[in-house]
């Protein structure tokens, strides 16, 4: 049992609610911890095809825990640096998943929140939604985060976000590249979970083997990338899946996935 996040595995979908209502579900020590020990457990578990990052009350995610942001200030930094690995492990761990990631944001992603919109591989993102790199208004600088949002919305967008504060409305988040689609509120996680089933229903190697040279190539010099890319379309001809997929195609029927 988790303090601050529910975990349900259902039809293929890893259902994983950031649970701290009453903290606008801040990204503090216990919530990041608990969250990667989610996506640890879904990446391993052959039930899951694909995750869903949901959230309860009002906000997705306010950020920072400013609490524990106050006690840190009398810290050594030695101590807040220790601390602060567990961040970055979460970051880390979202930057490399196997299995698909989509967040359904309901309100306030901010700071931490909106970094983590921002790993998410599809976001569908409801009316009322808003998302900004907001920590100079503390002090500080979106740090351990500003991978995840260079990577959704460029390098000049996010110190754009970085150094204004700017808060962005569902609209023009789309309009940057971290929202992929926008519902109506009322109808944010019944959509997001139709898409999650959707993904679910496809091939799981097929999945996984695409995230993984997506990941691996994001940094790669372009000839290398296609290179690596052929090598892993090598691997991808040798599975069951694939030879599963061809002959439901040609045999109009729906394929049975094995995961192999």
């Amino acid at each position: 049992m988790y303090e601050s996040v529910i975990y349900e595995v259902d039809g293929g979908v890893a259902h994983i609610r950031l649970n701290q209502p009453e903290k606008r579900n801040a990204v503090d020590e216990v919530l990041t911890r608990e969250l990667t020990d989610c996506l640890l457990k879904a990446q391993v578990d052959p039930r899951v095809h694909v995750m869903l990052l949901t959230a309860a009350g009002n906000a997705f995610s306010a950020g920072g825990d400013l609490r524990e942001f106050q006690q840190k200030l009398t810290q050594p930094s030695l101590r807040v640096y220790d601390d602060g690995k567990a961040s970055a492990e979460l970051f880390k761990v979202l930057g490399v998943l196997n299995k698909p990631l989509i967040g359904a944001v309901n309100g306030s992603a901010f700071g931490g929140g909106c970094g983590l919109a921002c790993a998410c591989h599809i976001v569908v993102a409801s009316d009322k939604a808003k998302f900004g790199c907001t920590e100079v208004k503390l002090g500080l600088f979106p740090m351990v985060i500003l991978p995840m949002v260079r990577r959704a919305v460029g390098d000049r967008m996010a110190l754009q976000m970085s150094v204004t504060a700017a808060v962005l409305s569902a609209e023009e988040a789309q309009s940057a590249g971290i929202v992929s689609r926008i519902v109506p509120h009322d109808r944010l996680e019944e959509e997001a979970m139709t898409l999650a089933r959707q993904v679910a229903s496809y091939s799981p190697v097929a999945l996984r083997v695409g995230l993984e040279g997506f990941a691996q190539t994001t940094d790669m010099e372009y000839g290398k990338a296609v290179d690596y890319l052929n090598t892993l379309r090598v691997v991808a001809f040798q599975t069951e899946d694939l030879q599963e997929g061809a002959s439901a195609f040609l045999s109009k029927r729906e394929p049975v996935w094995k995961g192999r």
